[in-house]
């Protein structure tokens, strides 16, 4: 009976073991999970003021963002120790040669990645297995959603004071500011957001050539 009641037991704690250790294996990636990250550092080099680049892994094992220029995704996965990006994939904006270099170093440390960390100070550090890193920060900005006419809704943040991102139907669109008489006016792959205040906007696609929508747009009004 001593015997059976030692195995019993021995057998539960390798049982209790192996949930606690398989527990632990799908908790670590939860940190990440959900946030935007900005990054304020690559490879000990700094970034370029305003050419903003960010991180944001989804419960799927997808990582998308922006690397300044252009958006990018990959896939991403844990092992029990490591952290690992497949290739990504990015669009062909072309930018200025300085915000081209930032991404290629972005784009070759993030391939590199092995394992990440966030530290004391809440900074998320990627670490690539050459030793140079990626240093991070989850993203401060205001974020607005609006409730729309035609009964979508759209989610709008302004990361610096001329540039507004918009997030609708799954699609995420970098804006740049353009002149207007009134308001604020941002535009960018062939979309249109005309701001009045934090309250009301207006959401208008471009015809192609146009940099200022002819079309009405969708009246849209923050929750």
């Amino acid at each position: 009976m001593l015997v059976t009641r030692t195995f019993t037991l021995l057998s539960f704690l390798a049982l209790a073991s192996c949930v606690t250790s398989t527990l632990a294996q799908e908790d670590e990636p939860v940190a990440l999970v959900g946030a935007e990250w900005l990054v304020e550092d690559i490879a000990s080099r700094g970034v370029i003021d305003r050419a903003h680049t960010t991180l944001i892994f989804s419960q799927e094992g997808r990582l998308t963002g922006n690397t300044a220029c252009n958006k990018y995704f990959a896939d991403y996965r844990f092992t029990e120790s490591e952290l690992l990006v497949g290739d990504a994939g990015a669009t062909k904006r072309l930018c200025a040669p300085a915000i081209m270099d930032q991404e290629r170093q972005f784009l070759t440390v993030l391939h590199n990645v092995r394992r990440y960390e966030i530290d004391d100070t809440d900074a998320l550090i990627l670490s690539a297995n050459d030793g140079t890193t990626i240093v991070a920060r989850r993203s401060m900005i205001d974020k607005t959603v609006y409730e729309c006419a035609d009964g979508s809704s759209i989610q709008v943040s302004y990361p610096t004071s001329d540039t507004a991102r918009i997030k609708h139907e799954g699609r995420t669109t970098d804006m740049t500011i353009t002149p207007s008489a009134s308001g604020s006016r941002y535009s960018g792959e062939g979309l249109e957001w005309w701001a009045k205040g934090r309250t009301d906007g207006t959401l208008s696609p471009h015809s192609e050539g146009e940099s200022i929508g002819s079309a009405p747009g969708t009246r849209c009004t923050a929750r």
